[in-house]
């Protein structure tokens, strides 16, 4: 499990929120959800955990297989080659899907080799409500088995975990401009609703 990481000058000066004078974040173990306002860094924390050999992560036991995905990776028709039968199988199957189902069906049939630690970018990405419900509650199952940490910029992915905020307060920020955006939505609707004219 990654307990902490200490980024590299090269990737702390990329989170805002760090700098060079406090360039570590902590985690927990289960559900991680990196949030924060776009260009904050939530990409370029999980690049780090995956592959910076210049940031200092601290694992609890010996270093563990860490897995990073993103929506594109997920994408079975991404690069056209297969490594086994069922990604052949599941490419075949989403050239009569959207790409947002594709990606969730992709998700769903994930499979794990010597991995404790997978890290998600943007799951959200191309996913409506629905699909996004689902694939955080397939998050939170994986998190009973590994450390799952996500970047998110969704309010249905930061439920159920530790969150880590690379913003000013960005739940309190995202929860108020959606109230606000649903009130201004329901106001609208109610001068937009179509009335009941007589029937002939």
């Amino acid at each position: 499990m990654l307990t902490s990481i200490s980024l590299c000058v090269h990737h702390s000066t990329k989170i805002r929120k760090l700098g060079l004078d406090r360039p570590r974040v902590d985690f927990e173990p289960g559900y991680n959800a990196v949030i924060g306002p776009n260009g904050s860094g939530k990409s370029t924390l999980l690049k780090a955990i995956a592959s910076c050999d210049l940031c200092r992560p601290e694992m609890a036991g010996e270093r563990e297989g860490i897995r990073y995905v993103t929506t594109e990776t997920l994408n079975p028709l991404a690069d056209g080659s297969f490594s086994s039968r069922e990604e052949m199988v599941q490419a075949i199957r989403s050239m009569f899907r959207s790409h947002g189902q594709g990606v969730l069906d992709s998700l769903r049939s994930q499979s794990h080799a010597d991995e404790t630690i997978v890290l998600v970018d943007s799951p959200e990405t191309g996913q409506d409500h629905r699909n996004s419900e689902l694939i955080h509650e397939g998050l939170l199952r994986m998190a009973g088995r590994y450390q799952v940490i996500v970047a998110t910029n969704s309010l249905v992915f930061m439920r159920g975990g530790n969150l880590i905020d690379l913003g000013e307060e960005s739940l309190p920020r995202l929860v108020g401009a959606t109230r606000e955006l649903l009130t201004d939505f329901e106001s609208s609707a109610e001068h937009t609703a179509p009335r009941e004219g007589k029937q002939k």
